[in-house]
Order: C-alpha cells, then sequence, then structure tokens
C-alpha cells in the first residue's frame, strides 16, 4: 500500500473533526488532562493527595481506553461497547483482533512492484497501546487506595501503605506519558470481509467483520439481528459466510420437514409454519419422571 504521510496526517486530523461534528469526547484531551491534574497533585508531597492523583490516573486509563474503544466502534458487538470498565472493554478489542491490544509502528513507502514491500520506509510513528496487560497491572490497584479500609482491614492491619500508591501512580504516569505521547495513535489498518446482506430475510442489514493475521475460520454476527456465521478464508482471498442454523424436524407425524433456525431463535416463542401446514413452536414443557430416575426440586 503507497501512502503519502501528509495523507495519513490529515486523516487523522480529518477524524479529529468529525468526532467533534457527532458529539463524541475528545477522550484523548480529556485523558491528558486528568494526566495533568494527576502530577500537580504528586508534585505537592502531600500524602492526603495521592487519593486524588490516583483518581486522576484512572480517569485517564478509561479515557485511554475508551478512545481505543471508540475507532473500532464499528466493529463492537452493541452490549459490549457499554461496557465501562477498561479491562473489559480492552478484553473484547483484543478479542477482535489480538493486533488492537498491540503497540506497532507506522511506515510508508513507495512500492517498486505491486505487492513487493517498498525499500525505502518512512517512519511516521508508534502506535503506543495502553495494553490489557498495563490496565490488569495498574487500574484494580490504584483503585483498592480510593475506598476507606473496612473493619475486616483494619483488624487484620491491611492500612495502605502511601509510599507503595505513590511509586505505582508514578509507574502509571510514566505508561499514560507514553501513551498520549504517540504521534500516530488508534491505527485500524486491517483485513476485513464484508457480506453484502445479512441472510435472515428479516434483515437483509450488510455484516463485516475483521479477520485477523493468521485466522482461516472464524465466528461473525449481525449486530442487527444477532444472525451467526462461520467465516471461512480460502485460498486466493475468497471468503465464505456459513449460516450458523440448526435445522429443527416438524412434530407433525409422518413429516419429515426440517425448519433452519438461527441459534438467537432457538427460544421458547419462536414459532414457524411448516410445508405441510403445521404451526410449530419452541415451548418450555415439564415431564413425568419416572420413579428410580433421580428427584430434583426448586431451588
Amino acid at each position: 500500500m503507497t501512502v503519502g504521510p501528509n495523507r495519513v496526517r490529515l486523516a487523522m486530523a480529518f477524524e479529529t473533526t468529525i468526532r467533534a461534528m457527532t458529539g463524541f469526547p475528545n477522550y484523548r484531551h480529556l485523558a491528558r488532562g486528568s494526566l495533568s491534574r494527576a502530577k500537580t497533585e504528586l508534585a505537592t508531597q502531600d500524602l492526603h493527595r495521592l487519593r486524588y492523583a490516583a483518581l486522576e490516573l484512572r480517569d485517564a486509563m478509561e479515557a485511554v481506553t475508551y478512545d481505543r474503544a471508540l475507532a473500532f466502534k464499528d466493529e463492537i458487538p452493541p452490549d459490549e461497547y457499554r461496557t465501562w470498565q477498561p479491562r473489559k472493554l480492552m478484553a473484547v478489542l483484543v478479542d477482535i483482533d489480538p493486533s488492537i491490544g498491540m503497540t506497532s509502528t507506522l511506515a510508508v513507502g513507495i512500492e517498486s512492484k505491486h505487492g513487493k514491500q517498498a525499500e525505502n520506509m518512512e517512519t511516521l510513528g508508534t502506535d503506543q497501546v495502553l495494553t490489557l496487560k498495563d490496565i490488569k497491572t495498574h487500574y484494580d490497584a490504584i483503585g483498592s487506595h480510593l475506598h476507606m479500609p473496612s473493619l475486616e482491614q483494619l483488624e487484620a492491619g491491611k492500612i495502605a501503605d502511601p509510599a507503595k500508591l505513590r511509586t505505582r501512580c508514578e509507574a502509571v504516569v510514566a505508561v499514560l506519558e507514553s501513551v498520549l505521547g504517540s504521534p500516530v495513535y488508534n491505527i485500524t489498518l486491517g483485513n476485513f470481509a464484508q457480506l453484502a446482506e445479512c441472510m435472515n430475510e428479516n434483515c437483509r442489514r450488510p455484516v463485516r467483520k475483521r479477520i485477523p493475521h493468521g485466522k482461516t475460520e472464524i465466528e461473525a454476527e449481525c449486530f442487527e439481528c444477532k444472525a451467526i456465521y462461520t467465516l471461512i478464508s480460502h485460498p486466493g482471498g475468497a471468503v465464505e459466510f456459513k449460516p450458523k442454523m440448526t435445522l429443527v424436524g416438524c412434530p407433525s407425524e409422518g413429516c419429515s420437514e426440517r425448519f433452519p433456525l438461527w441459534p438467537h431463535e432457538l427460544t421458547p416463542g419462536t414459532h414457524w409454519r411448516c410445508r405441510c401446514g403445521s404451526h410449530n413452536g419452541i415451548a418450555l414443557a415439564a415431564q413425568k419422571i419416572e420413579e428410580g430416575a433421580g428427584e430434583s426440586g426448586p431451588g
């Protein structure tokens, strides 16, 4: 791929403008503000101000994570997108593609031949990511200092050590300064497959899925109707969307018809009309258990 450096910088500026126009918050700006206030609190050398520094640093980690999630908004299931915990949200991103949670360097150059890597590459910068490991290491550890010690903790002598909290805060400051100092960020390059229309006749919305490097078979979901597909990558770049459905037999005597149902339809209340004319549906039912077959009662 041949991309000029000015074009990349223009694209990043365009992204910032679009966020302002659509009402999305500038999370990186908010993160920088929280980081600055945290550094001010730490500089006071006042032990009582450490908690305020810790709170600002947690806010900064949340903002950085939300900023990255916003770049991949169209790839995150709506239910997961509502998750506010940074650890869970970053885990969703990494599940989509592990490279999303990795630090990477962006370089561009002119190919001498199509498909052959350019010999002279210009590095635009490194996308320094607040990784899932960073969040697991620091986020909850800092949070534990923001609550009043319980009676059990006091009895056990588990009192927060201000020196340890300061060391932890200083480590987080270093990580965030590196992340927010990245000249490029939220790189969304990847391989994608798209189904023009969902195979669910009641939906027909496009389905788009990122294909992680090295994967030949993954699962994709239509965010509109919850239909699930198995994506199979074939040699030559062709991708097959295979609907994940269960064939349910007609319960009418003498009928051998089977009706395909999506995973989200395998629930009480789903009903359909068979070709034989029978109106069928899925329902919960209680059945008699023979003596000696085991007993169980309500909760």
